[in-house]
């Protein structure tokens, strides 16, 4: 008997800390997501699948292995991207970007002389003006994508 409570408290904790291990929950900071995520807000991991665009990934930065950014996917291996007059442009053609009119205009060769590399993404921070992401940094490999964001949360 103690041992089927045993059996069942160690199977139900080993779940328990496998979720929280695969699905980790993590605490905004700064305001480059806003207006979708607020400072201090919680956010919790939701898949780890490849990254589709404008999913929103939390990712250690090239530039600091240590820190923890939460960023937006605009561009997709194979691609490059222009911003003109509020539209983002991918490969030439425009795609509709909740966020392009916040956008500054850029052409791509102002970031990269090649397309995004495989297995690479190009990130943005929803708050464009104040955010630190591959136009400062560059690409940001799959490697370094912790996981896919659940949206919707709310303060």
């Amino acid at each position: 008997m103690v041992a089927t409570y045993l059996g069942c408290y160690l199977l139900f904790f080993g779940f328990f800390r496998t979720y929280h291990w695969l699905y980790p929950k993590y605490s905004v900071m700064g305001e480059s997501m806003n207006p979708t995520f607020w400072e201090e807000e919680v956010v919790q991991v939701k898949a780890h699948h490849s990254p589709r665009r404008f999913d929103v990934v939390v990712l250690h930065p090239p530039n600091d292995p240590e820190a923890l950014y939460l960023k937006r996917v605009v561009g997709l291996p194979g691609e490059r991207l222009d911003y003109q007059d509020g539209q983002l442009f991918v490969n030439g053609k425009p795609v509709t970007d909740e966020f392009a009119e916040q956008t500054e205009d850029f052409v791509w060769e102002q970031v990269s002389t090649a397309l995004i590399p495989e297995d690479h993404y190009f990130v943005l921070g929803d708050n464009r003006a104040v955010s630190m992401d591959s136009r400062s940094f560059g690409f940001v490999s799959e490697k370094q994508i912790l996981g896919i964001i659940k949206e919707g949360n709310s303060k």
